[in-house]
Order: C-alpha cells, then sequence, then structure tokens
C-alpha cells in the first residue's frame, strides 16, 4: 500500500466521507485522461491497494460516479467510463453539521430578495413563529456552476441577528457558520425534512425548469444550546437534479471501517 494512501486511510478529511474523496479523485483522473473514455476502470482490489481505501469505500465511490453518469458497471466485464464531463446532477452526502459548509463552499448563492416579514407571514410548517415578532427572510437561486441551477432557497432567521442580512450571499459561507461568527450562537441540533412537492411557475423560472414538475424540497430547523429554533432553511430542487445520500455504519471500536 503507498504510504500517502495509507495516511489518507487514517487521517480523512474531516469535512467529507471518504467515498465522495475517492470518487473525486477518480473523477480527477478521468479528466486528466489518465482513464479515458470507453476504457475500464482497475478492479475494485486494484483500486483498493492504488487509494488506501477499503473495498466498501470503492463501491460507494463507484456507485456515485455512477449516478454522474461518468460510469457504467457491467456484470463480468468491469466499470467503463462513459464520459469526462459530469451530467448536470448535484449529490449531496451529508454525515455532519460541518458538511453544510462544504456544500455552501461548493456552489454559490445569487440573493434575489431580502427583507423582513411578520411571525404570522412565516409558513407555521416552517418555524414555530410564536417566539419572535420578526423575522428575516432572504430568497436566493444556489448555482454549481456558470447558469447551472441547483435549488431555489429560502433562508428564515430570528429579528436579532438582522445585521446579517445584506451579508447572506457575498461569503461561501452557511448561514449558521455567519451567526455563529457574529453572534457565537451554536447550532446544537439540526432537524432535516424531506419531501416532494410540484414546483410552482415563479420558481421554475428560477429553475429553468417547466411549472408543475416534481421537485424536492429540503427544510432544515437549526437549533442552539437552550433548543431555541433560531434558523430555517428551505430549498426546492429539479427532481432530476437531486441525490441526497445518507450512510449509516455500524462501528465496532478500532475495527471499525469508517
Amino acid at each position: 500500500m503507498p504510504a500517502a494512501s495509507a495516511q489518507k486511510e487514517k487521517l480523512p478529511d474531516k469535512h467529507k466521507p471518504r467515498y465522495v474523496l475517492l470518487a473525486e479523485e477518480i473523477l480527477a483522473a478521468i479528466g486528466k485522461g489518465v482513464y479515458k473514455v470507453g476504457s475500464l476502470l482497475p478492479s475494485e482490489p486494484q483500486l483498493c491497494r492504488q487509494h488506501g481505501f477499503s473495498r466498501h469505500t470503492v463501491r460507494d465511490a463507484i456507485r456515485i460516479l455512477q449516478k454522474m453518469g461518468v460510469v457504467s458497471s457491467h456484470q463480468g466485464l468491469g466499470t467503463r467510463v462513459e464520459s469526462a464531463r459530469v451530467v448536470s446532477r448535484y449529490i449531496q452526502a451529508f454525515d455532519a453539521i460541518p458538511d453544510i459548509w462544504e456544500y455552501a463552499k461548493s456552489t454559490k448563492l445569487q440573493v434575489m430578495a431580502r427583507r423582513m416579514v411578520e411571525a404570522s407571514v412565516v409558513p407555521a410548517e416552517i418555524a414555530d413563529t410564536s417566539s419572535s415578532p420578526e423575522w428575516c427572510l432572504v430568497e436566493a437561486v444556489r448555482y454549481g456552476k456558470p447558469n447551472e441551477s441547483l435549488a431555489w432557497t429560502q433562508l428564515f432567521f430570528r429579528s436579532e441577528y438582522a445585521a446579517l442580512v445584506d451579508r447572506v450571499g457575498k461569503r461561501r459561507a452557511p448561514l449558521y457558520a455567519l451567526i455563529e461568527e457574529r453572534y457565537g450562537v451554536k447550532a446544537y441540533t439540526v432537524k432535516q425534512e424531506i419531501s416532494g412537492v410540484v414546483i410552482s411557475k415563479t420558481i421554475a423560472l428560477h429553475l429553468r425548469v417547466k411549472p408543475g414538475s416534481s421537485g424536492v424540497a429540503m427544510t432544515r430547523r437549526y437549533f442552539d444550546l437552550n433548543r431555541r429554533l433560531y434558523e430555517v432553511t428551505k430549498s426546492i430542487y429539479p427532481a432530476e437534479r437531486f441525490d441526497y445520500n445518507v450512510e449509516f455504519c455500524l462501528e465496532h471500536g478500532k475495527d471499525a471501517d469508517r
């Protein structure tokens, strides 16, 4: 096993799962022509030896590349490189709160509107508005690449943090990080809900999809150490551009694979 790869296995990136890192390495190699379109990738055992990752990690990385449309797997043949260009699709793989920061860093938020709203205007299913008479609202479109819209996003946060309204979108950092930096409030718990939606005409215009098409809504509620709700984000993605991956792993002390 190469020393560099072995070190990577022992000291993984703090913000990304290992299979995402490996998928990025293979994707970079494809882009450089190391693995040419039409050729086969090395076998799973070979990739394990080359990169210093477990077989389980290799399989998860290949699965991500398949969903990107970069490779295809064929039983008895192997994994073939289909394209050096990623299909317009954004894959999220969040293992912890810090991964949300990675998502913010790798995408761009274009703010469309900033305003204060009364609690009565905030949808009850989004936030418990009983403890705050006013909320800040920022509406924006998130882009993965220039002219590649990923999601329509609404960010609600308590009026006491109104000084941040003009800063959202100017830095590639999630809102909860800006609140922590300015006010010292830490996100203790994040509750997430995912549901199917029909994309409205207004949102469809921003996302460049047909009105009435299928979408995925992801709502996150941020609570501080006192269990107080202080931020809510709701993002709507076109269904074909959304793929959310969560990994659960049973660990056994030092023998744990991840």
